[in-house]
């Protein structure tokens, strides 16, 4: 009797030890199997950013290089590369850069601009039937260009740009910001606001906005294009009661204007009879062209855009002191 109480004893024991050795190996697996779920996660690397189409504009930095009659942004957030629209204030950089470059072979500059990443269709007629669409950047503000080859480290962007004061348009040399218009007189291209020479660290203020009305505008760029420096620049004046007045590089212009809310039209347009050879004659032409297709207007700072009626921009023109 006593001893198949102690065998029975000891079968109970037995059992239990067993139960106990599972239910540690259990614990122990768990325990196991949530540590390597723990160093699995931390070993994953952060989602690479990918570059997307903005609502917005928004402050861009990447490295900036033209050539082939094309300008290419490499974004330093993404590390993505595409390609800059001739819209905007692209031709504000694009010269920027061919001064910065002064003649030399193609490089990668530092580039600072407010803008949006568009989705728009391929150039090439082939991909563009098939539906195919790349992004691309719209320099709607140049901030500054820098000699820079590299990103600075960190950067991450901003966002809500136009909601900010906007630097005055700038090519940093040297560790020093070279206003665009000392730009302007190293590649006699650029127009832009009154020197103003500082550090990189240096606050720069954007000129108020301008009035379209009894403001003397002077041609920029012809459909993204700079205009040649002539003699004669092209400039139009929108005095009141509808009157136009101005000049396209060769002779004076006549006219009238109408203007209700965005939209923006020119009558026709009358001009003198004097003859015009080359760029001269080149750009007169393309400035009456603008005229007879304007459609809408915007102000950016002393800049004013004139656009077709679908929005696309015609040609751009520099506020500057009125004549006596």
């Amino acid at each position: 009797m006593h001893s198949s109480l102690w065998r029975l004893a000891a079968c109970a024991l037995a059992v239990a030890g067993l139960a106990g050795c599972t239910t540690v190996s259990q614990k122990w697996a768990q325990w196991r199997g949530k540590d390597a779920g723990s160093a699995a996660a931390a070993s994953v690397a952060p989602p690479t950013p990918v570059l997307r189409p903005s609502v917005q504009t928004e402050r861009w930095q990447g490295l900036y290089t033209y050539q082939a009659d094309a300008g290419r942004f490499q974004d330093c957030r993404t590390g993505q590369t595409v390609p800059v629209l001739m819209e905007g204030d692209n031709v504000l950089l694009e010269n920027a850069y061919m001064a910065s470059r002064s003649g030399g072979p193609a490089v990668s500059m530092l580039a600072t601009v407010d803008g949006k990443v568009l989705e728009q269709p391929f150039a090439d007629p082939v991909l563009a039937q098939q539906g195919r669409k790349q992004l691309m950047l719209r320099v709607e503000r140049f901030v500054s260009l820098s000699s820079a080859s590299t990103c600075a480290s960190g950067w991450q962007g901003r966002s809500g740009a136009a909601d900010q004061p906007a630097p005055s348009q700038a090519v940093e040399k040297a560790g020093a910001v070279v206003p665009a218009a000392a730009a302007e007189a190293a590649s006699a291209k650029v127009a832009d606001a009154p020197s103003t020479a500082g550090t990189a660290d240096t606050a720069q203020v954007a000129a108020p906005a301008s009035t379209l009305e009894n403001t003397h505008w002077k041609l920029l760029t012809l459909h993204g294009k700079a205009v040649p420096r002539q003699g004669q620049s092209a400039q139009l004046n929108l005095l009141a009661q509808g009157r136009l007045a101005g000049s396209g590089g060769c002779n004076r212009l006549m006219g009238s204007w109408s203007q209700q809310g965005e939209r923006l039209q020119f009558g026709q347009v009358a001009t003198t009879r004097m003859a015009c050879q080359g760029a001269a004659a080149r750009t007169e032409s393309g400035l009456l062209k603008v005229l007879e297709h304007t459609a809408g207007w915007r102000v950016h700072g002393d800049r004013l855009e004139l656009l077709d009626a679908k929005g696309k921009l015609l040609a751009q023109l520099q506020a500057e002191a009125a004549k006596p």
